[in-house]
């Protein structure tokens, strides 16, 4: 069996896809597989993937050329397709260090992990930054704390394949709604503070787009409602719930609304958040991880009410707040 497994969507990606590439065939680790996707692109992307594997061997390289079907429809296959004891990802834009998957799948099999994970750099025109995740425990504190990034990790192949989880087709954010549908299911999870990955955030990046695929966040969170009640785990995880619809619906995608620029779409965009937060947690404001985590970005989340929410949307807007 192949140790790791490495997932490539690709889509329209000539000018960036041969340096992630050629960053997976340096690996230490050897004994890898590529499962690269080519989900229909129209440039130049297929020629270079093919060229690419041709001139690599020494690599196994699973190249499939598919039709345009969207990232979320890209991925399930792509995870389905793998062969490996361990897999992980890669977008296509992104690049990373030598020893990454080498010393992820060594702190996996020693100590027996469900998921591995380790920092990365969020790189832009204006720089990059160090992002540290965890460590976290498992239970509601991973998912009150997981960076809901699927590229940064490495997942056992058969507990994976337990689950009943899936990418949500058709819709963006398919990360967050994978990795919040898994967080109820994990036993193990490990951690190494080294940063391997660093994800290249372009002006069209899709999870930065000011458009209404930010929308999609009000689907992907209500099939993550549905599977904790289906599953039995709401109860549990009820206050780590309410948490991350706080942070996202407050946070990170009310970022993103307020940046859309036709003023109906924006201001109906953020209600949706707004109306699905109170909806689904109408007693939100008494969530104790407000409380416990602190910080000037809990105490604005505190501070947002149905009278001012669109004066921060300005706020935000106008300063060109890009995160909390």
């Amino acid at each position: 069996m192949t140790k790791v497994s490495i997932i490539v969507p690709c889509y329209n990606v000539e000018n960036t896809v041969k340096r992630t590439l050629d960053c997976l065939a340096a690996q230490t680790l050897k004994d890898i597989e590529l499962i690269i996707l080519n989900d229909g692109s129209t440039d130049h992307t297929p020629e270079i993937l093919r060229d690419w594997k041709n001139a690599h061997p020494e690599i196994k390289v699973n190249l499939v050329n598919k039709e345009n079907e969207g990232i979320a429809a890209t991925r399930q296959l792509g995870v389905s397709l793998v062969t490996g004891k361990y897999f992980g990802f890669l977008d296509s834009d992104d690049y990373t260090v030598p020893e990454m998957f080498e010393e992820l799948y060594e702190l996996a099999e020693r100590d027996q992990l469900d998921v591995a994970v380790s920092d990365f750099y969020w790189k832009n025109s204006q720089g990059e930054r160090l992002e540290k995740e965890g460590p976290y425990g498992i239970g509601p504190d991973m998912m009150v704390h997981l960076f809901a990034v699927l590229w940064n990790k490495l997942y056992r192949t058969d507990f994976i394949r337990k689950l009943d989880i899936r990418f949500p087709y058709g819709d963006r954010y398919e990360d967050s709604c994978y990795l919040y549908c898994m967080t109820c299911h994990v036993t193990r999870v490990g951690f190494t503070n080294k940063p391997y990955v660093r994800y290249v955030q372009g002006q069209s990046s899709i999870t930065h787009t000011s458009n209404t695929q930010v929308k999609n966040m009000i689907h992907v969170f209500h099939i993550i409602n549905e599977y904790y009640k289906t599953h039995g785990y709401y109860d549990q995880y009820r206050d780590a719930l309410e948490y991350i619809h706080i942070r996202y619906f407050l946070g990170s995608s009310f970022l993103r609304s307020a940046r859309i620029p036709d003023p109906e779409d924006r201001r109906e965009t953020i209600m949706m958040g707004w109306d699905l937060l109170n909806q689904e947690f109408p007693n939100w404001k008494r969530n104790p991880y407000l409380k416990s985590e602190g910080g000037m970005k809990n105490r604005y989340f505190s501070m947002v009410r149905g009278w001012n929410i669109m004066l921060f949307a300005w706020l935000f807007r106008n300063f060109k707040k890009d995160n909390l």
